[in-house]
């Protein structure tokens, strides 16, 4: 892989797609579902009900909610057809309890590892389009890896400390335009959690987060600003995720999952040359539905 993002100019070698087994899939669709449980869990409960944000459990899929974002990507379901075949009453209990709080933004998703084969129809019976897809990366122990970063831009990567928490909590928001209130600081030290921030000319330009579960899937998200959506800079998200990576053992991490959340058919963007050096593979696409 060759992947170097020295001004902008970028090589691309095609990252491995060697499909997931079904059984693999499912571990890192549970991984996810854990790692949005315990980030929902740290909110102040006073506070969360405030904003309806929670989460609850339909057998193992998780439902997530967060009514006053308005944001789709906050209220939706992780693992359905997944970690256990979906059934069309499982699916009915999962839009009725958005429903209930009064959310129409939400997300639904399926992936080539869903179950039984009718489970994209009944999205379809129920009003549910395809809305936009994310490609599923993922790096297992011992892949190999090169920098990604080779320019004269002078950024580092640090962790978030308990005297850094405001301000990194200050930055996210500002970046996704949201009022987390008191919550994110609370995630700073929280067990298994681990928050990094790039600095250049010691101002914060990107964030990203990891979650590592105890059978050692790490889940990296909160990522912001979003490579490819929200900057066309990707060098601060690509020096993160190479601290990340070389952390990741020390952390418990054996593998690390995460998304690219605007995939490309030919993986050639910046965001597949550097998480293919840094030694990820992209073995499935997920796709989210939504009434639209």
């Amino acid at each position: 892989m060759i992947a170097c993002l020295d001004n902008m100019s970028t090589e691309y070698a095609t990252m491995d797609t060697t499909p997931a087994d079904d059984d693999t899939a499912a571990s890192w669709e549970a991984a996810e579902a854990r790692a949005w449980a315990d980030l929902y869990a740290a909110a102040p409960a006073e506070w969360a009900a405030d904003v309806g944000q929670g989460t609850r459990w339909f057998g193992d899929t998780l439902a997530i909610h967060w009514a006053a974002t308005g944001r789709r990507y906050f209220s939706r379901a992780i693992g359905l057809g997944v970690t256990a075949p979906a059934t069309e009453a499982g699916v009915d209990d999962i839009l009725a309890l958005w429903e209930r709080l009064g959310i129409s933004m939400c997300l639904i998703q399926s992936m080539p590892h869903c179950a039984p084969g009718a489970y994209t129809d009944w999205l379809r019976e129920r009003g549910l389009e395809p809305f936009d897809q994310q490609d599923r990366i993922v790096r297992v122990e011992g892949a190999g890896t090169t920098d990604p970063v080779r320019s004269e831009r002078e950024i580092t990567v640090e962790r978030v400390r308990a005297e850094t928490a405001e301000a990194w909590s200050q930055f996210l928001q500002r970046v996704y335009r949201l009022d987390t209130g008191p919550w994110l600081p609370q995630l700073v030290d929280r067990p298994g959690w681990h928050q990094y921030v790039a600095r250049e000319r010691g101002e914060i330009v990107a964030a990203r987060g990891m979650h590592v579960g105890r059978d050692g899937i790490a889940w990296l998200g909160m990522d912001g600003p979003v490579p490819g959506i929200m900057t066309q800079d990707f060098e601060p998200d690509a020096a993160i995720c190479a601290r990340i990576v070389a952390d990741g053992p020390r952390l418990g991490a054996r593998t690390i999952i995460s998304d690219i959340e605007q995939p490309s058919a030919g993986l050639d963007t910046p965001s597949y040359g550097y998480f293919g050096a840094l030694g990820f593979s992209r073995p499935y696409t997920r796709t989210h539905w939504a009434r639209v």
